[in-house]
């Protein structure tokens, strides 16, 4: 099966190899895929977690097995700022110019105020210290639910995108995957695995960064009967109360509230 590293920044996921088919997710760069099939431009690609779909080839660059399982391995940092600029050895920007937060990347060293990784290719770029971070350390730092809760408000006011996975546009599993990723804690990506993961937690035990789950819909806890959520009707992320009485409640997710996990 032959292997490949995205090449831009943020990459459609579609359910057909077409550019009107649904879009399901979104790659982030560098990350690494195999490839098991191309049609009409595109190809059908499996990422690590077995989450497969369709994206469009020009943003592909084949690898060997062998760089393709160094670099599986290698992920040891997280792009933690929304936006990163990316720059060339020589300290001038370079394409794709900037990268989104929840980029994962091989850092191989660190100097200067400069984090550098090299990529198979040959291709090495530089990011400033200041917007990545190990995920090692993250894991370190023992994350707090209270920490994933402001982790998620940062977004407040992101566009709702279906699929999206970054600072561009959530839907609302994209926003919990993403935002776990940042503290080094991997989740599926569609709410329905979701909901498998943790531990259940009864609704009156609700704590800050608990994922909350409703009929096809995932928030994460904020305190006070609130969620941070991706919503379609509420235009992008944003606080709703889940509580009656509380700051713009939200009957229908009261009505439709299912259970809540406990992953932290």
């Amino acid at each position: 099966m032959p292997y490949a590293i995205v090449t831009t920044n943020l990459l459609d996921l579609r359910a057909k190899p077409a550019f009107q088919s649904e879009r399901i997710s979104q790659l982030f760069y560098a990350e690494a895929v195999r490839v098991d099939s191309e049609r009409s431009g595109y190809s059908r690609v499996q990422q690590t977690d077995g989450y497969t779909g369709w994206v469009d080839s020009r943003f592909l660059n084949r690898i060997g097995k062998a760089e393709f399982n160094s670099l599986r391995g290698g992920y040891n940092s997280i792009v933690t700022a929304r936006t990163a600029r990316i720059y060339s050895a020589t300290g001038e920007e370079t394409a794709p110019f900037f990268l989104y937060y929840g980029t994962r990347l091989p850092v191989t060293r660190s100097r200067s105020g400069w984090a550098a990784v090299n990529l198979p290719g040959g291709l090495s770029i530089l990011l400033r210290k200041g917007t990545i971070q190990p995920i090692d350390c993250i894991r370190s730092r023992k994350a707090s639910r209270s920490g994933v809760a402001r982790e998620a408000k940062r977004f407040l006011g992101v566009p709702y995108l279906w699929g999206g996975i970054s600072a561009a546009g959530f839907d609302c599993s994209g926003l919990v995957q993403t935002v776990f990723s940042r503290f080094g804690i991997n989740l599926p990506r569609d709410t329905k695995d979701q909901i498998k993961e943790g531990r259940e937690i009864e609704r009156d035990r609700i704590k800050h960064g608990d994922i909350i789950f409703f009929n096809r819909h995932v928030g994460i806890a904020c305190g006070e009967g609130s969620i941070v959520h991706a919503s379609l009707g509420g235009g992008g992320v944003r606080v709703n109360s889940i509580r009656p009485g509380g700051v713009d409640y939200r009957q229908d997710l009261d009505r439709d509230y299912r259970t809540t996990r406990r992953i932290i």
